[in-house]
């Protein structure tokens, strides 16, 4: 699957103006956190989830082929996640939390590495 230089950046730079968007909208303080995966709270899954994508599709935008291209593609990702966090903790009805941060930096560091398999299948196909 080849795609343009273009497409690639875009789709990077849509879902990380998403991640940031969604990131500030008011959440209810009060409101049940429902369990997830493994026992986690649901949002440390969210969390896991947004930002192995992005470090999947920053793997993808960068055609990461070795650990200098996946690093990159992580640190990508975890400069996102950082960021939100801290924009959430100037925000009335959101909060920082070394909790989620850390929920980012597994899913970036997983995202990265999907895309590392899943681009090695493409290539031998």
């Amino acid at each position: 699957m080849h795609l343009s230089r273009r497409v690639r950046i875009v789709s990077l730079v849509c879902w990380c103006a998403l991640v940031v968007i969604v990131s500030a909208v008011p959440v209810q303080s009060g409101a049940p956190v429902s369990a997830g995966l493994f026992g986690l709270g649901l949002d440390k899954v969210v969390h896991f989830g947004a930002y192995a994508v992005t470090a999947f599709l920053a793997g993808v935008a960068l055609r990461a082929r070795d650990v200098r291209g996946l690093a990159l593609a992580v640190v990508v990702a975890v400069v996102l996640g950082s960021g939100v966090e801290l924009m959430q903790a100037a925000l009335p009805t959101r909060t920082f939390s070394l909790g989620d941060a850390a929920a980012n930096t597994i899913g970036a560091v997983c995202g990265a590495a999907a895309y590392r398999l899943v681009s090695r299948r493409l290539d031998d196909s």
